[in-house]
């Protein structure tokens, strides 16, 4: 069971990687990455990172190492909770 979860986390990690990776010169949300180069860059760290989350996570699925899923779980919970807060200082409502 802990396996196909897995799967799923992966493929979550790697659309949100590449969504990010993707909408660097183009509005996505309610955020313009053409008008303020801080979330150019923001889309581009955070999309890298997820893509190294989401590796990690295909590697723990052959692994089956339970510290390993713990850190790898943690580490896309903290990334994309970073995401999330340093996207919210740019909305302009």
């Amino acid at each position: 069971m802990i396996q196909l979860l897995l799967i799923v986390y992966t493929l979550i990690a790697a659309w949100v990687s590449y969504y990010l990776l993707t909408h660097q010169a183009r509005r996505f949300l309610i955020f313009d990455p053409t008008r303020n180069p801080a979330v150019k860059t923001t889309a581009r760290v955070g999309g890298s990172c997820m893509l190294l989350v989401a590796i990690g996570s295909a590697v723990t699925i052959f692994t089956q190492s339970t510290v390993w899923i713990a850190i790898v779980l943690a580490a896309g919970c903290l990334v994309m909770m970073a995401i999330g807060l340093v996207l919210l200082s740019f909305m302009q409502i």
